[in-house]
């Protein structure tokens, strides 16, 4: 019972991370209209930001370590992230479909290279390990599993109340209007280039706010962790719940995190194990040709999770009624 509760608040754990992945990947790709392939990339550049910049020297042995808290060092990852997302945007912004698609996987290796070759500054393939968590020292180590499980369900709750607030704002309609139709945007008035670098500049934002949560879950910082897959996953969750949703993003990654890792509570020998392991792209492709092949929409529409707030638009007949002398 008790190895159960520990594979569920796991479980819980890493859903939680990669719903708000997913929502901020939502932003970007669902209402925007913006087919991001770099989200490993600036996951990348946030942990690496965030580890260099709270490590010392005496433990690291990097020639540059301040050695800065923790709340610091998420405030400049938040800053390097958000400054790395407007370079990669605004050479890229202009593009469109494939173009900015195939931009931004391009940067997604380049730092994935960078990282692997600047062993100076990032230990390069060895990486690091036993990251340091907040409130370790006051909570047993047993016990630390309810921490960082509140710490996730905090973060992704303020993302979604986030962009909720968000998808009700004429911001994200002027999103979605240009996703649809460009040309009509622009024919309003819309800036849609500064909108779209806006809109990519908060999404790296927020990614550096939910990736040192992803690191405390790991508990190390290696290159391997930020390879495509990284993007696949946060992707195919985002397909399975539904792009452009409000609640899509949730439902696929809680979704797409269970039955991913329930091969991980299996138990069997190494030659087992490694079977399961392997079977995890089998299940995440299944899913995915599942969804597109009897819901292409994802399991939350865009059409329902608007419904209301479109039609909070509409002039309200009674009122108008009533007001006829």
């Amino acid at each position: 019972m008790q190895s159960l509760i520990v594979f569920l608040v796991g479980v819980l754990t890493l859903a939680a991370i990669y719903a708000a992945l997913a929502m901020v990947l939502n932003l970007v790709a669902g209402w925007a209209g913006m087919w991001d392939l770099g989200v490993a990339g600036l996951v990348a550049v946030a942990a690496y930001t965030y580890i260099i910049v709270t490590q010392t020297k005496v433990d690291s042995g990097l020639w540059f370590a301040p050695g800065w808290s923790m709340a610091t060092g998420i405030v400049a990852a938040v800053a390097v992230t958000a400054v790395a997302a407007l370079i990669v945007a605004l050479p890229a912004i202009r593009l469109r479909g494939e173009y900015f698609l195939i931009t931004t996987l391009a940067f997604a290796e380049v730092i994935h290279q960078l990282i692997i070759s600047e062993d100076k500054l990032t230990r390069g393939a060895t990486g690091f390990s036993s990251i340091d968590r907040p409130l370790s020292d006051l909570v047993p180590a047993s016990d630390y599993r309810w921490v960082l499980l509140g710490l996730a369900l905090a973060v992704a709750l303020g993302v979604y109340l986030l962009t909720n607030r968000l998808s009700k704002t004429p911001f994200v309609r002027v999103l979605r209007a240009s996703r649809d139709n460009e040309a009509v945007a622009r024919s309003l008035g819309k800036n849609v280039v500064r909108y779209r670098i806006v809109t990519y500049v908060l999404a790296g934002a927020l990614i550096a706010v939910i990736t040192p949560l992803y690191l405390w879950h790991v508990r190390s910082v290696v290159p391997s962790l930020f390879v495509s897959e990284l993007t696949f996953v946060v992707w195919t969750a985002l397909v399975v719940g539904g792009m452009a949703s409000r609640r899509g993003p949730v439902i696929g990654a809680t979704l797409l995190i269970v039955c991913t890792e329930l091969l991980t509570f299996l138990q069997g020998s190494a030659e087992y194990a490694q079977i399961l392991a392997a079977t995890r792209p089998l299940i995440l492709g299944l899913l995915l040709v599942l969804v597109l092949r009897f819901r292409p929409e994802g399991l939350s529409s865009e059409r329902s999770a608007f419904r209301f707030s479109e039609a909070d638009l509409l002039p309200d007949k009674t009122s108008e009624t009533k007001a006829v002398p």
